[in-house]
């Protein structure tokens, strides 16, 4: 991830020592640490969800049209055929138990 070798990772090791001291340097090895983690984690979030989006829009692309798409299209259908006509969409009643509601039905004729 740094490119850090093992004779410099040594140095920095040393310097850490003398800087920080016996006492202290534990404590900022498990800071370091637990930041590289975190660090690490966060980069492994960024490349799947990169990875993800790039996968979806790969899937996008070769995807075939949609078939109303195709209908539309007056090249789609040939030269000698014409477009299909287009669709009304369905109208949806609510249904009802009782079409006549309870007052009209036990009302007497008139």
């Amino acid at each position: 991830m740094f490119n850090v070798g093992g004779g410099e990772a040594l140095v920095i090791a040393l310097i850490a020592l003398i800087v920080l001291g016996p006492q202290r340097l534990p404590d900022a090895a498990r800071q370091v640490g637990r930041a590289v983690g975190e660090l690490r984690r966060l980069s492994n979030g960024f490349q799947s969800e990169l990875r993800s989006a790039f996968d979806e829009a790969e899937r996008e692309r070769e995807a075939p049209p949609p078939r109303d798409v195709l209908a539309d299209e007056p090249s789609a259908a040939g030269p000698d055929h014409q477009a299909a006509p287009a669709r009304r969409p369905r109208r949806r009643t609510p249904l009802r138990a009782d079409p006549v509601g309870p007052d009209e039905a036990s009302a007497p004729p008139r």
